[in-house]
């Protein structure tokens, strides 16, 4: 069992921040036409990639306390690029954080919940759902995928999914029943930790074991790459909560996100 505390989720928050700067990156790489910026500030670290919910500053406060100078630095971050002022926080942060978005008129717009697994006791495999780690030439099939998923729920943006694919912490993984593609993942390793992330299954194959195969397969991949253990979110009372605590994660703490408009008001 692993306990929650400070270390655990300064960890977290860490690979987190290392996750969205190397996206940042990424993105440069594939596409340098496109808007995209990152700011190292206050431990933790900002991006901005164009118009889309990645938008945020990650890790911020969480290994050290943050001055009035920094925050306005945030600030003009996103301002400069026409963004929402979006921190992700959790109760281990620093109360000077707290301090900061509270007199400066941020609100609580929503709430997600970090999960942790020890990699010890990872469920047998219990569908016929076919995970794999996807090769260099299925790259295109698996943001197809992505995408064509999206397109039933939500609109995702086709180059951040391309972006996903060419993240050299990353690896990505295709689910398929029956030959075909059924759902999309992703798993990012840092330091000895994973995170597993970009989860998806078509919407015909929901409630049939899809996302709960690609957690086992991340969480083996994971164990076989020499992690200590692996970490996800998730909104509280959804499905995905449900699979990932089947699948023994564990709750570690709650994070919370703070948002203010541009114009400040």
């Amino acid at each position: 069992m692993i306990f929650p505390d400070k270390s655990l989720a300064t960890r977290f928050e860490q690979h987190l921040a290392s996750d969205m700067q190397e996206y940042v990156h990424a993105f440069k790489r594939l596409f340098p036409d496109f808007p995209a910026d990152d700011l190292s500030i206050g431990g933790g670290v900002a991006i901005c990639v164009g118009e889309n919910y990645l938008n945020t500053a990650v890790g911020i406060g969480i290994m050290q306390p943050v001055t009035p100078d920094e925050i306005d630095a945030l600030e003009t971050f996103f301002q400069d690029n026409q963004a929402i002022l979006q921190v992700e926080m959790c109760a281990f942060t620093d109360e000077s954080l707290l301090t900061e978005v509270n007199q400066r008129g941020y609100a609580l717009v929503d709430f997600t919940t970090a999960y942790t697994h020890d990699l010890v006791d990872i469920p047998d495999k219990q569908s016929d759902v076919i995970v794999k780690p996807i090769d260099d030439t299925q790259k295109d099939l698996w943001v197809r995928t992505v995408t064509d998923i999206a397109d039933d729920d939500t609109t995702t943006d086709t180059r951040l999914a391309q972006t996903v694919t060419h993240r050299t912490n990353t690896t990505c993984f295709l689910a398929t029943s029956d030959g075909a593609p059924v759902g999309a993942s992703a798993l990012s390793i840092f330091e000895g930790s994973a995170i597993c992330y970009f989860t998806a299954t078509r919407k015909a194959y929901r409630n049939r074991g899809v996302q709960t195969a690609m957690l086992q397969a991340r969480l083996n991949y994971a164990k076989s790459q020499g992690c200590e253990m692996a970490m996800a979110t998730s909104n509280p009372g959804v499905q995905s909560m449900r699979n990932m605590m089947r699948a023994g994660f564990q709750v570690a703490y709650t994070r919370f996100e703070m948002q203010k408009p541009i114009d400040g008001n």
